[in-house]
């Protein structure tokens, strides 16, 4: 099988909003071959799972095309991955542009790999929908928990009606289909106390759903009995104590964004231990439940502060036993005292 080679830089959008792009030209291409480019943004930030423009090496790409007066859409591109060879970028197959015909192009990536059949579903529609507006990328029944945690990211491009010769190259700009959430743990024990976190994770959310690319919506939701997701905390930094600055921060998570009903709640789990001094004073499980409004490609950071309420347990108050007005003193028996004149030698 031939394979295309084409050059090509790839990133995915950042989760906050950011005005820098930058367009990487392609310097290579091959004849009047269908390659692709990708904006990258500067802005990118890598963290554990995330894709960025350096750790961006593979993504799956779909197309089509419809010929002159026709409706009919003819599929070039199903599923076929762009992998990063050498510094290079590849697919096997090269497919070329005819003329006087109208292109749309879509992709998706998660966390570099193909999304197998266990954890999603990803389809091209185009049977079911007789015009260019109701096709669409849709990933169905995509798995968001432990056993899934990876960036998912989305692109597509048309129409785009070819030509004889110099025709476009592709651009996808990728963007997020997931959100994060994160956690951030400040105390306000007394001085001489520490706080240690451990074992933060989060239940009772959504675990699997229905992707549209075309709509960049999610539907479908599917609440699994036991799915949950562990939000990392570094053992080096897992203490913290009510001075400035002092915190703990887990990792990021993904999730399927939503917004949640008010009557039902995400949970948060997670355990304390109080120490004073180096004795351990308290050991106690916690968690907190709120209803979520999650918006696809941002990230949520939820600030808890443990309090002796927040943990449970009853502070120590005092009040006075009675009130100090002229009733308030006890009497003494009375006293005679003789009196005499004091007289000097």
């Amino acid at each position: 099988m031939k394979k295309h080679l084409f050059s090509l830089a790839v990133a995915v959008m950042a989760l906050t909003a950011c005005t820098s792009e930058e367009v990487t030209d392609i310097s290579q291409t091959q004849g009047n071959a269908i390659s692709f480019e990708n904006v990258v943004n500067k802005n990118s930030r890598a963290v554990e799972g995330d894709l960025d423009k350096n750790s961006f090496d593979m993504f799956m790409v779909y197309g089509y095309y419809t010929k002159e007066n026709s409706s009919t859409p003819i599929q070039i591109f199903n599923g076929v991955p762009v992998k990063k060879v050498n510094g290079s970028w590849v697919y096997d197959g090269v497919r070329y542009w005819i003329p006087n015909c109208t292109y749309y192009f879509y992709a998706y990536s998660c966390a570099d790999i193909a999304i197998s059949a266990d954890k999603g579903s990803p389809t091209l529609t185009l049977t079911n929908e007789s015009t260019p507006s109701g096709r669409a990328l849709s990933i169905m029944n995509y798995l968001c928990d432990t056993r899934h945690q990876h960036d998912l990211v989305y692109a597509e491009n048309g129409p785009i009606v070819s030509t004889e010769k110099n025709n476009p190259q592709v651009s996808l700009p990728f963007k997020h289909a997931l959100c994060k959430i994160k956690a951030v743990f400040t105390t306000d024990f007394p001085d001489g106390y520490t706080v240690k976190v451990s074992d933060v994770k989060i239940d009772e959310f959504y675990n699997k759903a229905n992707f549209n690319a075309r709509n960049k919506s999610w539907s479908g939701f599917i609440e699994e009995d036991g799915a949950y997701i562990n939000l990392n905390v570094d053992p080096n930094k897992n203490t913290m104590t009510n001075a400035a600055n002092s915190k703990v921060e887990t990792s990021d998570i993904f999730i399927i964004p939503t917004v949640y009903p008010t009557d039902q709640w995400v949970k948060l789990h997670f355990t304390i231990e109080l120490s004073k001094g180096n004795e351990v004073v308290l050991q106690r499980s916690i968690y907190g439940s709120w209803s979520p409004n999650w918006e696809v490609g941002k990230i949520y950071t939820y600030n808890i502060n443990i309090t002796g309420s927040s943990a449970g347990i009853e502070p120590i108050v005092f009040a006075a036993a009675q009130s100090l007005d002229d009733n308030s003193w006890d009497s003494s028996p009375e006293v005679n005292m003789q009196f005499g004149v004091d007289t000097k030698d």
